[in-house]
């Protein structure tokens, strides 16, 4: 077979000549091979006629707004492409010279192509990738390509937002008697370029390649889904999704895998050590390990093995126990050559195999209980997540590169930061809480660059705290997934004051002086400084709101849990009559400079430091009455107070009492008047905890077991009460198990999205 042009002006000319020979359609169909599709025929999913078009038509490019204008055209021309394109133009030359000969992309004269109907021009970029080669990129968004695209796609198969929510639950979920959960990892090679476009409609994803003054305007034509445009994601997730799904069913059912001929590959590389995923803390100090609560009764103890695959987009994630870890690899691989044809002797020598061959080497399709998955290593064993060394390192960077005394910095490198922090906060409890006055900053753009004030300052010191709180403490998984709440409890705030009541699960251990199984009340009044600053009409100019009083409230309620039973790694839910409060509680940030950032803040600090997990939800005023006496009836004793809530709780089960102290007091009201109180102040170590009570009913879910549906662990239904719906039955300790069954609808068995291409994407079928 004859060598290939290594030249890009060598295959410019070649395809110049073709093009005038054979016209567009004899160009597009000459360059782009066989298509890497299957046949498809036989393909078990409803997806398949999609996918089918897909694979013999391409995908559909489509606009709102009529075709461009000469004067348009012009316009993009004369702007040109990105400056990163035009400082990478050699590694453009020499990425397009690669992608050409693999029939992904063409690039022509301008003045040969801009007569084709259609035609619309983009700019490139190039985004520089750490131990990796850069990544070019065409921005479609520039000139509104993306905006005026059609979403002609299955926009519900892109279910990858969750993928790492859903790992984790299956990991924590599995029976611990079959042992650990081993892991493998599975990539796509070329990815989105392994479908191809409509030959009519790639004019319109026409991208301006770079040159140098003097040369010849050239413009790129992607044959393939281009990266950057808006509907190659869902287009190439319709696939992808597929092969889960496919992967799955065969799972669920009896089905035995033939061999492979990818096993022997994947089995003869030994996986890294778990030493090359640790984290060396910067302190010389040895670090005493901290303590693991006991597992949380609500989590299975019966059933069989996890077999189990998820996809994020391109990757592909096994989990297995026992005897099972070849019989799912199998599967996978087999689902995936149903969708994308294995390699044939007699495709070109520039296709590869859909299964990433080089990633194979690596080790990533070994299994294993430590596996580097999105961007986290999760260690199945130990049942923790934390950054990769890389990343924590990077961490330290990013923080070194803004120091204390830096008083302004670009817009454009503190979109960087915040972007960069975010995504590693994903899988750092209480991380997100701590973004509000770093959000706020952009309010003082001038210029192209804004202030960073003590606010932010302060933040960026939290996240240096964090930094090394996790290189000295992955995180656990069971900080992350919510489970059945252990204790559902009710708060309340007014001008006068904040109180509250919990009701804890006999399941819950029981800190020093705390009785299990017993609802525990409290109440705070609010200091001159605080009800004298309430905006009210008597009052138009205070600075605090009810729903800033709330919030608080809602903190000391948490603090109350925490410092009267164990919940490290347990559920708690928390409910509140104002729905400005709850909103807050569940985003976990503000983007304005007002005391909710502030307490937030405390609120991210607080579930890091007692690693529980908080549920929010919203309880009517009318069905709320105890917290509502416990915020408002400040001139009762204690004795009276109780005696006006008796109605509400059952005599045998009196409530236990317990008082903030003034340490998380002191702080919750630095942070209503706006000021910055040291993380310290909130971090008080609860008494140590009492032996178990008496174990009490299950609060054990039966979750979703229907083919194609799985629980999400961060989007949910707010459960909002009917404001007749108050019964004091509902209030008796002996109901709460089964008044807890509602919150299935908030956090078991939920809906999956929608799905206009086929069944509703890939799940796991095991009872949880």
């Amino acid at each position: 077979m004859a060598e290939l042009p290594s030249d890009l002006g060598e295959l410019i000319v070649r395809d110049a000549f073709a093009l005038k020979r054979l016209g567009w359609h004899g160009l597009v169909n000459q360059r782009r091979p066989t298509s890497d599709f299957s046949s498809l025929d036989n393909l078990p999913h409803p997806a398949r006629r999609l996918l089918r078009s897909y694979a013999y038509k391409g995908a559909p490019v489509k606009f709102a707004t009529p075709p461009w204008t000469r004067k348009q055209l012009q316009r993009a021309s004369k702007r040109g492409p990105h400056r990163s394109a035009l400082q990478y133009i050699d590694f453009l030359h020499e990425e397009f010279v690669d992608m050409i000969n693999k029939g992904e992309w063409i690039v022509l004269p301008a003045k040969d192509v801009l007569h084709l109907p259609g035609i619309r021009l983009s700019p490139p970029g190039v985004v520089p990738q750490r131990g990796r080669r850069p990544r070019w990129i065409g921005d479609y968004s520039w000139w509104g390509i993306n905006k005026d695209t059609l979403p002609l796609a299955a926009m519900e198969s892109m279910q990858f937002g969750h993928a790492l929510d859903r790992i984790l639950r299956e990991i924590l979920f599995a029976n611990p008697n079959h042992g650990p959960v081993n892991m493998i990892k599975l990539d796509l090679s070329d990815g989105f370029y392994r479908i191809g476009l409509i030959v009519d409609d790639i004019p319109k994803l026409g991208v301006i390649f770079p040159t140098l003054p003097g040369e010849e305007p050239l413009i790129a034509f992607p044959l393939v889904l281009p990266m950057g445009w808006k509907n190659s994601p869902p287009i190439f997730c319709t696939a992808t999704e597929t092969i889960a799904d496919i992967a799955n069913a065969r799972i669920n059912t009896n089905f035995n895998p033939p061999a492979h001929h990818l096993d022997e590959l994947a089995e003869s590389i030994t996986p890294p050590s778990h030493e090359s995923f640790q984290v060396q803390p910067e302190s010389s100090a040895v670090l005493e390990p901290s303590p693991i609560p006991t597992r949380d009764p609500s989590l299975p103890t019966e059933g069989p093995p996890i077999e189990y695959v998820d996809i994020y987009v391109d990757d592909f994630v096994g989990l297995a126990q026992s005897q099972q870890q070849q019989r799912v690899r199998r599967i996978l691989l087999g689902a995936i050559d149903e969708v994308f044809r294995p390699l044939s002797p007699t495709d070109a020598p520039t296709r590869k195999e859909p299964v990433s061959v080089k990633k194979l080497r690596e080790g990533d399709g070994s299994w294993s209980t430590i596996k580097l998955v999105l961007g986290w290593v999760i260690d199945s064993e130990a049942l923790t997540i934390s950054l990769p060394p890389h990343r924590v390192a990077r961490l330290k960077e990013i923080l070194d590169e803004v120091p204390t005394s830096q008083r302004r910095i670009s817009v454009k490198k503190w979109h960087k930061i915040l972007g960069e922090l975010r995504s590693m906060s994903l899988a750092l409890p209480g991380a997100r809480h701590i973004f509000s006055t770093m959000q706020n900053a952009f309010s003082s753009t001038t210029k192209g660059r804004l202030a960073l004030d003590k606010g932010v300052h302060h933040a960026l010191e939290d996240f240096r705290w964090m930094h090394e709180n996790i290189s000295a403490r992955p995180t656990r998984i069971a900080e992350l997934v919510p489970l059945p709440p252990v204790a559902e409890g009710q708060h309340d705030a007014s001008g006068l004051g904040a109180g509250g009541i919990w009701f804890p699960s006999s399941d819950l251990p029981p800190r020093e002086g705390f009785v299990p199984a017993t609802p525990v009340v409290w109440r705070y009044e609010w200091p001159h400084c605080i009800s004298s600053q309430l905006k009210t009409d008597k009052n138009p100019h205070g600075t605090i709101s009810n729903s800033d009083l709330e919030l608080a409230g809602g903190l000391i309620h948490l603090e109350c849990i925490s410092q009267c039973y164990d919940i490290r790694e347990r559920t708690v839910l928390s409910k509140g009559d104002n729905l400005s409060t709850t909103f807050w509680e569940r985003k976990g940030s503000t983007s304005t400079n007002s005391p909710p950032a502030y307490l937030l803040r405390l609120f991210g600090m607080h579930q890091r430091f007692h690693r529980y997990v908080p549920r929010f939800d919203y309880i009517s005023g009318p069905s709320n009455p105890i917290a509502d006496s416990l915020s408002r009836n400040f001139a009762l004793n204690w004795t009276n107070q109780l005696s006006d809530i008796a109605s509400f709780i059952p005599q045998h089960a009196l409530p236990q009492v317990w008082t903030p102290s003034k340490q998380v007091t002191s702080a919750v009201i630095s942070a209503l008047l706006r000021k910055q109180s040291s993380k310290e102040s909130l971090l008080v170590e609860p008494k140590v905890q009492s032996p178990h009570g008496k174990s009490g009913k299950s609060l054990q879910v039966s979750w979703a077991s229907t083919p194609f549906s799985k629980p999400t662990a961060t989007k949910y239904s707010s459960y909002k009460s009917s404001p007749y719906e108050f019964t004091a039955e509902n209030y008796q300790p002996v109901e709460i198990p089964s008044g807890l069954d509602r919150l299935k609808i908030t956090y078991g068995t939920l809906r999956r999205r929608s799905s206009t291409w086929g069944p509703k994407t890939h799940a796991s079928t095991r009872i949880m």
